[in-house]
């Protein structure tokens, strides 16, 4: 099973909401949503859906398939180790999405409640290649 557009529109907003958590967006942080969103060739129809999307809770609930839940958890690691650092504020809101769509805390880009930031940015170029998969073909 594959990840529907559906599903990808909510993973991005999701992950916007990460990056915006803080209040003031990284510059890292802006630099990796754009490519991110590049990427998956989000349209601009798309990111006005994604402006609308207020309930967090309603967006996690049209994350479904396993291959979603594990693209959700890799791109909110990236934003989130972008800036070189995992606040205590990701750290809470990282988990708790982690807990309601049912992804183990195991994750490889976890231990012991800690992001492996390092681990992350060498994965740059794989996460990026995945979500290329997914952009509509032209």
């Amino acid at each position: 099973m594959s990840i529907s557009r559906d599903e990808l529109v909510n993973i991005f907003t999701v992950v916007s909401f990460l990056a915006h958590a803080e209040k003031d967006v990284h510059v890292a942080e802006k630099k990796v949503l754009i490519a991110v969103f590049k990427a998956a060739g989000i349209t601009q129809e798309e990111q006005n859906k994604m402006k609308s999307n207020t309930s967090l809770e309603e967006m996690l609930k049209h994350i479904q398939s396993v291959e979603a839940k594990h693209t959700l958890v890799e791109l909110m690691a990236l934003v989130a180790a972008s800036d070189g650092k995992f606040e205590d504020e990701e750290r809470v809101i990282i988990k708790k999405i982690m807990k309601r769509v049912g992804v183990a805390d195991d994750h490889p880009y976890f231990d012991d409640n800690n992001l492996d930031v390092p681990s992350v940015r060498a994965n740059v170029g794989k996460i990026l290649k995945s979500i290329k998969t997914l952009a509509p073909k032209p």
